[in-house]
């Protein structure tokens, strides 16, 4: 009997020792990737902002007080954001995470300085940089908004709409600076037209767009300055453009970006 019951206990401590041993790979299985890590603490760290915020918005501070709390709630989610982003794999969540985390910086910079030009730079360069990445972030990388903040999200979403917009016809306004050829003739009166054939390839519709124009001799210097304006500059639309009464000895033309309007 005693045999018997010894048995027992050992068929029972086999048993036990082949299940714990294949209960182990589902353990290994629960192990997260650095990248899910860094879209929960995220997550985490983008609610958690977002309701200090609101929390000090409902608060009667002075604005000093109510400018250095800001830094305070941006450098604590950049210090949980950043912990989890060092050991990313995925190469374009990494570059959003990084993304978002120079516009966070530059959004700190607004709030630390007294300046109002700045002030204005810093929150339209963060703008550019934070609004897009967290509408990737959530969007494609299922990044979790929680529901009182819905709205916010959603605002942050019409606005990110129109901040790629406009990169994106910057973009393409400067790429076309680069590409416009001009063709050298002359006039009746043997003086020189420089013409060119503009098309807009892209899909952006333009209510105006303008370039100024340096006029450089065959040394690069500059001898004189024009400009170029297109307007209703639609996709698909081809412009004829004419520069005439250009200095004798103007060589090269380089155009720059000055102005953009979109419909």
């Amino acid at each position: 009997m005693k045999k018997f019951i010894s048995l027992f206990f050992v068929l029972l401590m086999v048993v036990g020792g082949i299940l714990g041993c294949s209960n182990q790979p589902e353990k290994a299985k629960e192990k997260k990737s650095p990248d899910v890590v860094f879209i929960e603490e995220f997550s985490k760290a983008i609610n958690k902002r977002w309701a200090e915020q609101d929390k000090l918005e409902e608060s009667e501070v002075e604005d000093k007080e109510f400018y250095e709390k800001n830094v305070e709630i941006l450098e604590k989610e950049l210090e949980t954001i950043e912990k989890s982003l060092a050991n990313v794999e995925d190469k374009d969540l990494k570059e959003l995470g990084n993304q978002y985390v120079e516009g966070a910086k530059f959004q700190i910079e607004m709030f630390k300085t007294n300046d109002s030009d700045l002030e204005w730079e810093y929150s339209e360069k963060s703008d550019q940089l934070r609004k897009p990445a967290l509408i990737k972030l959530v969007d494609e990388y299922n990044v979790k908004i929680e529901d009182e903040f819905q709205q916010t999200y959603k605002d942050f979403k019409e606005q990110a709409t129109v901040i790629n917009k406009e990169n994106d016809a910057n973009g393409f306004a400067e790429k076309l600076a680069q590409e416009i050829v001009f063709e050298k003739t002359t006039d009746e009166y043997g003086d020189p037209i420089y013409t060119a054939i503009v098309e807009n390839t892209s899909d952006i519709e333009f209510a105006s767009l303008s370039y100024d124009v340096q006029l450089k001799d065959s040394n690069g210097i500059v001898v004189g300055n024009d400009y170029i304006s297109l307007e209703n500059f639609t996709p698909g639309t081809k412009h004829k453009v004419e520069l005439t009464y250009l200095p004798e000895n103007t060589n090269t033309l380089e155009l720059s970006l000055n102005y953009l309007e979109l419909k």
